[in-house]
C-alpha cells in the first residue's frame, strides 16, 4: 500500500513540474507554437511517456521534466543517475538523456522527420542542484540538462540561433499528426 501512495505522490509532483514548464513557456515564448503534454509512445510492447513536446518554427523541443530536489549526479552514458537528498538517502533513476534520445528517435521515425528538427531538453526542478552532469557534445544532437529557472533563457537562445525551418502550417500538421498517432494522451 505504501508504494502506491509514494507512486501517486511521485506522479502528482511530476505533473506539477510539467505544468510549471508549460506555464513558463506560454508566458514567455511569444512565437507561434504548439505544446503537447504526456504523449504515450508504444513500441514492441513497451511504453514510454514524453512529458512535453514544444513545436515551433525552429524545430521540435522534446522536454523530459524531472521535478526533483536534492543533488543530481549523472553521465550521459550511465544507465542510472543518482539523486542525493542526504548522506543516508540516495535514489537512482533512469538516465533522462537516454530517455529523451529514445523519445526523439521514436517520434522522428514515426513522423518521418530528420533528427535535425529536434532539440533535447532535460529540465529539473529549481530545488535540485545539478552536480557533475557529464555530456559529450559530439552527438547527433546535444541535450541541455538544466534547472527550470534556465529553461526560457535556453529555449530563446535555441529559437533565435536556428534558422526558421517550419511554417505555421507545418507546425499545425506535426501537432495534428502527434495527436492522431498518439491518441492515448493522458
Amino acid at each position: 500500500m505504501q508504494n502506491t501512495v509514494i507512486d501517486k505522490e511521485k506522479i502528482v509532483k511530476g505533473r506539477i513540474g510539467e505544468r510549471i514548464i508549460e506555464d513558463n513557456i506560454n508566458k514567455n515564448i511569444d512565437i507561434y507554437q504548439k505544446i503537447i503534454k504526456n504523449v504515450i509512445l508504444t513500441k514492441d510492447g513497451k511504453t514510454t511517456e514524453v512529458d512535453l513536446i514544444l513545436i515551433t518554427c525552429t524545430g521540435i523541443f522534446v522536454i523530459e521534466s524531472k521535478n526533483f530536489s536534492g543533488y543530481i549526479f549523472g553521465n550521459e552514458k550511465d544507465k542510472k543517475w543518482t539523486q542525493v537528498l542526504s548522506k543516508q538517502s540516495h535514489k537512482t533513476f533512469d538516465n533522462p538523456i537516454m530517455q529523451n534520445q529514445y523519445h526523439i528517435n521514436f517520434i522522428s521515425q514515426n513522423l518521418n522527420l530528420d533528427l535535425s528538427y529536434f532539440h533535447s531538453y532535460v529540465v529539473f526542478g529549481d530545488d535540485s542542484k545539478l552536480q557533475k552532469i557529464i555530456i559529450n557534445e559530439n552527438h547527433q544532437y546535444i541535450t541541455r540538462v538544466i534547472n527550470n529557472e534556465k529553461l526560457i533563457e535556453n529555449l530563446l537562445l535555441d529559437i533565435h540561433n536556428n534558422d526558421i525551418t517550419l511554417s505555421h502550417e507545418e507546425i499545425d500538421k506535426i501537432y495534428i499528426d502527434l495527436k492522431y498517432f498518439y491518441t492515448h494522451l493522458i
